[in-house]
């Protein structure tokens, strides 16, 4: 059993709620939680959501992040004789 404390405003729209639907707060509470449960489960994560593309593509250099200072200079000494 669970016991809850609601501000008054959330209480009286849980009220109208019960009223329209013709259901007791027990009821609407219950599946409120289930949806809830159920939405954080199907949830995917950053790399779930990215799995398909991440290391997908590449550049062809292998050595980037070990020769990534010389590759920033190039870049930038070509964007200035640009």
């Amino acid at each position: 059993m669970i016991s809850l404390r609601l501000p008054p405003d959330l209480e009286e729209k849980l009220t109208d709620l019960c009223n329209i639907e013709n259901k007791t707060k027990t009821d609407i509470l219950k599946e409120s939680l289930l949806l809830y449960i159920k939405s954080r489960e199907t949830e995917k994560s950053p790399y779930e959501l990215g799995e398909n593309y991440i290391g997908k593509y590449g550049s062809g250099m292998t050595d980037r992040s070990v020769n990534h200072k010389e590759l920033i200079r190039q870049k930038l000494r070509k964007k200035q004789n640009a």
